[in-house]
C-alpha cells in the first residue's frame, strides 16, 4: 500500500507539471515582455516631452528676445539717455542679440545655446517638416536685420543706429509672427507625439490585462488540479490502515490521515504545520510516538521521498507495535532470566561473560568468575516445601545482587547454584574483600513465614586470565573449586588456584 500511495502521488505531480508548466512560463514571459515595454514607453514619452519642452521654452523665448531687442534700440535711439545709460543697453543689447542668434542658428543646424537659467545646452536640429520650414524663413528674415546689429554693436554710428531701428521696427513683426507658429508647432507635435505614445501605452495595457487574464487563470486551473490531486490522495491514504504523515522539506506536517488521529488522538488540523519530531521521536534504535495525553508508545516508520504539487515531501508510513514490542520482551525476558528470581539466567550469563572476556583483552584488565552452591538447602526445601524453598532462593539471589557493584553480573545458574562475575579486579587482595565480604552477607539468617533460617554458601573462585582464558574453562575451574569446598569445609570459599597448586 505504501508503494501505491507513492506511485500515485508522484504520478499527480508529474502530471499537474507537465500540464501546467509551459502555460505558467508563457505567462512569465509575457509578463516580462509587457512589463518592460510600459517601461520603455514611459521612459520614452517622459524623454520626448522634457526634450520638446525645452524647443517650446526656447521657442518662447525668441518671440521676448525679439521684443527686447526692438525696445532696447529704441531707448538707445532716444536723445535722453545718458552716457551711461547708453552704455548699459548696448550691453543689454548685445546679449539679447547673441542669445536670440544663437539659439535661431540651433534651431535649424543644431548646437549649443543657453536655457532659461543661463546653462549651457546643446540643441539637435529640429527634423520635422513644419517647424524645421518656420526656422528656415526666420532665418531669412534675421539675416540682414542680423548684418545691422552686428555693424551696430562692433562699428557703432548714427548712421547704423538708425538702419538698425529701420530694419527692426521692419522685420519684428515677421519675427515674431514666425516664433509664435514655430511655439504652437512645436506644441502640436508634442501633443501628437504624446498621444502616440499613450496609444502604445494603451495597448500594452490592455496586453499586459490580458495577461494577467492569462495568469489569473493558469492559477486557478493549477488550484483546481491541486485540489483535486489533493482529494485523490486523500482518498487514497485514508484508506490505509497505517497512519499517514506527510512532511514538507522544512519537517512541518502538512497532511495526516484518519489512522494517525487515532493512533495519536490529534485531528489533523491540529497536526497542521506541527514539526513532526513533536509526533515521533527516536530512542536509540526504536521510534517512539507521543499521542494527545502525552503517552508513548512504540511503533515502525517506513519513511519515502515523493513529489506533491511539485514540491518534494516526505511520506511516513507509521504502525503501533507496542503490543508486538512487550511480547517481544517478555519472550526475551523468558529467554534470558530466571522466573523465580528474575536475575539473568545460565544463556544470558554466559553471554555476558564472554563480552566482558574480551573487554578485558583489549584494556589488559583482570575479572573473577564466582560459582556459588547454597549448603542445607535441600532439608529447609523437603521440611518446609517447595513455597518457602523459592522464597528463601528470591531472598537469598536479592541479597546477592544487592551486595554486587553495578558493573557486576549475578545469575541462577539452575535449581540452589549460582555464578557471578566481578569486573575490574586488579590484585587478588580485592578479589579475597569482595568474596569474604559477599559470604558474610549471603550466610546471615534468613527469615521466612516467621521462622529464622540458616543456610551455608559454597563458593569457588577463579580469575582471568592467570586460570582460564575461555568462558567454559573458567566455570569449568570455578565449578570444581566450589565442589571441592562443598565435600571438604562446606560454607568456605576455594581458590581455583590454591588447590591446583
Amino acid at each position: 500500500m505504501k508503494g501505491i500511495l507513492q506511485r500515485v502521488v508522484q504520478w499527480l505531480g508529474g502530471l499537474n507539471r507537465c500540464l501546467s508548466t509551459r502555460l505558467a512560463l508563457a505567462a512569465v514571459v509575457l509578463f516580462l515582455v509587457f512589463d518592460f515595454t510600459a517601461l520603455a514607453l514611459n521612459i520614452w514619452l517622459t524623454y520626448r516631452i522634457e526634450s520638446q519642452t525645452v524647443y517650446i521654452n526656447l521657442a518662447g523665448r525668441q518671440r521676448m528676445l525679439s521684443q527686447q531687442m526692438v525696445k532696447t534700440l529704441l531707448e538707445i535711439e532716444s536723445p535722453q539717455q545718458t552716457e551711461q545709460d547708453s552704455a548699459e543697453l548696448k550691453q543689454r543689447l548685445e546679449h539679447t542679440f547673441s542669445l536670440f542668434d544663437r539659439t535661431l542658428l540651433a534651431f535649424d543646424g543644431g548646437g549649443l545655446t543657453r536655457d532659461g537659467l543661463g546653462k549651457e545646452i546643446y540643441l539637435e536640429p529640429l527634423d520635422r517638416e513644419e517647424p524645421k520650414a518656420l526656422v528656415e524663413d526666420a532665418q531669412r528674415i534675421w539675416l540682414p536685420y542680423r548684418g545691422a546689429m552686428v555693424e551696430l554693436l562692433y562699428e557703432p554710428g548714427e548712421e547704423a543706429l538708425k538702419n538698425a531701428v529701420a530694419l527692426a521696427q521692419d522685420r519684428n513683426d515677421d519675427l515674431l509672427e514666425l516664433m509664435n507658429r514655430l511655439t504652437f508647432e512645436l506644441q502640436q507635435n508634442t501633443s501628437h507625439e504624446a498621444s502616440q505614445i499613450r496609444l502604445f501605452q494603451g495597448i500594452a495595457f490592455l496586453l499586459a490585462l490580458l495577461n494577467f487574464c492569462v495568469a489569473i487563470t493558469i492559477y486557478l486551473v493549477r488550484m483546481q488540479r491541486a485540489h483535486q490531486e489533493r482529494d485523490l490522495i486523500d482518498s487514497v491514504i485514508d484508506r490505509v490502515a497505517s497512519g499517514i504523515l506527510v512532511v514538507d522539506r522544512g519537517q512541518q506536517i502538512i497532511r495526516a490521515n484518519e489512522a494517525m488521529e487515532l493512533l495519536c488522538g490529534y485531528s489533523e488540523s491540529e497536526l497542521l504545520s506541527r514539526p513532526v519530531q513533536q509526533v515521533l521521536r527516536r530512542s536509540g534504535k526504536e521510534m517512539i510516538a507521543v499521542n494527545r495525553d502525552g503517552k508513548s508508545y512504540y511503533c515502525s516508520v517506513d519513511v519515502s521521498l515523493a513529489q506533491l504539487a511539485g514540491k518534494p515531501v516526505e511520506v511516513y508510513t507509521i504502525n503501533d507495535v507496542t503490543e508486538q514490542k512487550r511480547t517481544h520482551d517478555r519472550l526475551s525476558i523468558l529467554a534470558y532470566h530466571d522466573q523465580l528470581t528474575g536475575l539473568p539466567n545460565r544463556l544470558l550469563f554466559d553471554d555476558r561473560l564472554k563480552l566482558e572476556l574480551n573487554h578485558c583483552r583489549r584494556l589488559d584488565s583482570r575479572l573473577a568468575v564466582l560459582f556459588i552452591d547454597l549448603d542445607q538447602f535441600k532439608p529447609i526445601n523437603d521440611k518446609y516445601g517447595h513455597d518457602v524453598g523459592d522464597q528463601l532462593l528470591r531472598q537469598f539471589a536479592a541479597r546477592l545482587n544487592n551486595s554486587l557493584r553495578s558493573t557486576d553480573t549475578v545469575s541462577r545458574r539452575g535449581g540452589d547454584e549460582f555464578t557471578l562475575i566481578l569486573t575490574d579486579i586488579p590484585v587478588r587482595s580485592v578479589c579475597e574483600k569482595l568474596v569474604f565480604n559477599l559470604h558474610q552477607e549471603i550466610t546471615k539468617p534468613y527469615f521466612i513465614e516467621g521462622r529464622e533460617m540458616q543456610v551455608g554458601a559454597s563458593i569457588g573462585v577463579v580469575s582471568f586470565p592467570e586460570d582460564g582464558d575461555s568462558a567454559e574453562t573458567l566455570l569449568k575451574h570455578a565449578d570444581e573449586a566450589m565442589y571441592w569446598a562443598k565435600h571438604h569445609i562446606p560454607g568456605s570459599i576455594a581458590f581455583w588456584s590454591d588447590l591446583e597448586s
